[in-house]
């Protein structure tokens, strides 16, 4: 059975179609050349794409007398025919390069007579701007303004600073120390930024307890046990453990510790 007459496959054709280029331009490879070769011999299709493919590059190759290689002979054909735009259209003159300089020399700018020697000084008088008078008063009026405004505004801003000093690291919900006042054991419990003081407040009343003074700037607040002291015995030790280890145990606590005063510790 003679295999060279089997039709080639469409893989086939897509395969070498690829390769017709190259094999044309002579960068084929001689493996791939042979296989070019070996399928165009027997398909009809592939050899007329090779055929098409030699036409296209022999016309590429070929010289044309229609193409200019001048560079300075094509400038001058665009420089011509912008002067024949600028004419309103007519012919386009014999010599390129005159037209151009012609064109060049009708767009410069005609240079002004030199002044002679006689009315110089006039014309010098003349072009001389008149100087302005500083107005001295008014000029450090304005000086004395805006050293005022500074000094005022330096002010401000150390008064600021002196009240942002002065003031107390945390804010109390009813008189300015509260904590002299309790009549109940004090613990003071730190929370994270997450707790608000709705939260905190929360967070007090199922401890049996209230805010008494807070938040701080860290989060911190002190809660007051009123059930913990007793007016005969005093404070009960035993509340107010039981009650730190509950707040220990709660979420987004960081710190819990029990406050003691010099009252409280006078009346143990």
């Amino acid at each position: 059975m003679n295999t060279s007459a089997r039709p080639p496959e469409s893989r086939d054709c897509e395969t070498v179609g690829e390769l017709l280029a190259w094999y044309v331009n002579g960068t084929l490879g001689a493996v791939d050349r042979a296989v070019v070769d070996t399928h165009t011999e027997r398909c009809a299709t592939c050899r007329t794409t090779l055929a098409m493919e030699r036409r296209l590059v022999e016309s590429m190759r070929a010289p044309r007398d229609n193409v200019e290689q001048s560079p300075h002979a094509g400038w001058q054909k665009m420089v011509a025919r912008l002067d024949a735009v600028d004419t309103g259209g007519s012919s386009a003159p014999a010599n390129p390069a005159a037209s151009e300089d012609t064109r060049w020399r009708a767009t410069a700018a005609p240079i002004p007579a030199p002044t002679t020697l006689v009315n110089a000084p006039a014309v010098l008088a003349n072009r001389t701007p008149a100087r302005r008078r500083v107005n001295w008063p008014a000029a450090l009026g304005a000086a004395v303004a805006v050293q005022a405004a500074a000094i005022a505004v330096l002010a401000v801003a150390l008064v600021r600073h002196r009240q942002a000093e002065e003031a107390p690291l945390f804010h109390t919900l009813a008189s300015a120390d509260p904590t002299l006042s309790a009549t109940g054991p004090l613990v003071r419990i730190a929370f994270d930024t997450s707790v608000d003081e709705a939260t905190a407040r929360s967070v007090a009343t199922q401890a049996n307890g209230r805010i008494l003074a807070g938040p701080s700037p860290d989060n911190v607040y002190t809660f007051v046990f009123p059930e913990a002291a007793n007016a005969a015995a005093g404070v009960d030790p035993r509340v107010v453990e039981q009650r730190v280890s509950e707040l220990r145990r709660q979420a987004h606590v960081l710190l819990v510790e029990p406050v003691v005063l010099g009252t409280h510790a006078a009346q143990k």
